[in-house]
């Protein structure tokens, strides 16, 4: 399959996950239902988001290892691609009504990330779609990313999980700390791929998460997105493969300037 092909399989799961997933929340399907296969806790509109997005990704792909946020590991023989899924990024903010979440898709040729040859993400409150591929780049809604490519601190908006000021090591207090200290202005969202999109957008112009919070699913399509945009990202704990189940912490910044300065401070 080409990339076109592939990125239009992408972009037809992720509205067939939008469009499944606003119905659900529309019908009150915020029922707990289990533990999905990353051991977090699943709700009724993150099964059915996922199963209207595996079933579409079905439709167009011949053969595929799955690793998806609920379903777990889905292996197959010979596959043709592995594909990452994270149906509902967010779910406490789609769960409260907080109007902050997205789902995301990387298609990969083998469970390498750098093997990664197409990555969406949806903005579900906006309807806004990033899809790129390695070849032909990213695209915001059909239009070019615009990140601001910020190189310092002080001029920046910093999207940060703050768990880190909470966590019992000193040594990741300080290095937030020292982050938040410098930089121009501080939010968080709690949702990593949506907040690592918003740089492409041109509306932050980093993404801290320092702790190990984060699975594959939710950081790998929005940092190549990133990645492909001219953006820079660096995983804590180095880099796992896609059939990874541990957690992580990322920084993803506008520029690699940004992103150095950001890593220097960690003392």
């Amino acid at each position: 399959m080409s990339l076109k092909e592939l990125r239009e399989c992408v972009k037809e799961a992720l509205m067939s996950g939008h469009e499944t997933l606003m119905k659900a929340l529309s019908e009150n399907r915020r029922e707990v239902v289990g533990r999905g296969g990353f051991g977090d806790l699943s709700y009724g509109f993150d099964k059915l988001a996922e199963e209207a997005i595996v079933e579409a990704l079905t439709h167009r792909l011949n053969s595929f290892y799955l690793i998806s946020e609920e379903m777990g590991l889905i292996p197959c023989e010979s596959p043709e691609y592995y594909v990452v899924v994270d149906p509902v990024d967010g779910s406490t903010n789609a769960l409260y009504g907080l109007p902050f979440y997205a789902s995301s898709i990387a298609i990969s040729s083998s469970p390498k990330a750098e093997d990664i040859l197409v990555a969406g993400v949806i903005d579900h409150v906006r309807r806004k779609i990033f899809l790129g591929d390695k070849e032909r780049g990213v695209s915001v809604d059909q239009r070019a990313p615009s990140l601001r490519k910020t190189s310092s601190l002080r001029d920046s908006l910093i999207q940060m999980n703050l768990d880190a000021i909470k966590d019992g090591r000193a040594e990741l207090r300080r290095w937030a700390e020292r982050i938040i200290g410098r930089s121009k202005h501080l939010r968080c969202f709690s949702a990593a791929s949506l907040e690592i999109c918003y740089l492409l957008e041109g509306k932050a112009d980093a993404y801290i998460c320092l702790t190990s919070n984060l699975k594959v699913m939710d950081f790998y399509a929005p940092a190549f997105l990133l990645k492909w945009a001219g953006g820079a990202y660096r995983i804590l704990g180095g880099e796992p493969t896609l059939l990874d189940k541990g957690r992580y912490g990322i920084v993803a910044a506008s520029s690699q300037a940004l992103l150095q300065e950001i890593w220097s401070l960690r003392g």
